[in-house]
């Protein structure tokens, strides 16, 4: 059966409407041609991303990405299905070896650092190839992962069958900071596993 992170402050599927229209902490300041609005809720918050609205300085992109990633996995699991198989079982992030883990993972500041990651991992390359000065370590059941100038917290928000296919994946928070400077964003990765290994391989990126 599908299941999802106490994060996601949801107490069962059926809760979905009303955590999906439940306001935020904070309201989010956009901008969208010029002119500024806010968003209160995920109902908001999606409506203005599809309009073309961005947040509105550092601490609302934060807000923002942070707000968004819960808002895509509460939609994710509105539609989620029971897996027929899995290749995940026993599988938690906090204890993955970096060998195991895609380059997908590691913080992409351009858009760029993200295309280069996708084309590393179809070449068959894995996390500790690309970044192998990266440490690792569980903390608080997240997995932390540090180079040089940054740091992601990487989380698993939900399990459940998202694309339809069958099989079991994962919807993954990567919640993404400099080490020294203002950067602060999350990323939303669906990932699972194949039959063949124990690799995990990144299906689609979401947020």
């Amino acid at each position: 059966m599908p299941t999802w992170s106490p994060s996601l402050e949801l107490p069962s599927l059926e809760a979905l409407p009303s955590r999906w229209a439940r306001p935020f902490a904070e309201r989010i300041d956009l901008i969208r041609r010029g002119g500024r609005l806010t968003a209160s809720d995920c109902k908001e918050l999606l409506a203005a991303r599809a309009g073309g609205a961005s947040p509105l300085g550092d601490r609302a992109l934060g807000i923002e990405r942070d707000e968004g990633a819960k808002c895509i996995a509460l939609e994710q699991l509105s539609r989620v299905r029971p897996a027929r198989s899995s290749h995940l079982a026993g599988f938690a992030l906090p204890e993955a070896a970096l060998a195991d883990l895609p380059p997908t993972f590691a913080t992409p500041f351009a858009r760029q650092d993200d295309e280069d990651a996708r084309a590393a991992e179809a070449q068959g390359r894995t996390l500790a190839d690309v970044r192998p000065g990266i440490v690792a370590r569980s903390q608080d059941g997240l997995l932390v992962l540090r180079g040089d100038t940054w740091q992601t917290q990487m989380e698993v928000l939900a399990r459940g069958d998202f694309d339809g296919g069958g099989v079991e994946e994962l919807l993954i928070a990567a919640h993404d900071t400099a080490i020294e400077g203002t950067y602060d964003s999350t990323r939303l990765l669906l990932v699972t596993r194949g039959p063949e290994g124990r690799r995990l391989r990144t299906l689609k990126r979401l947020q």
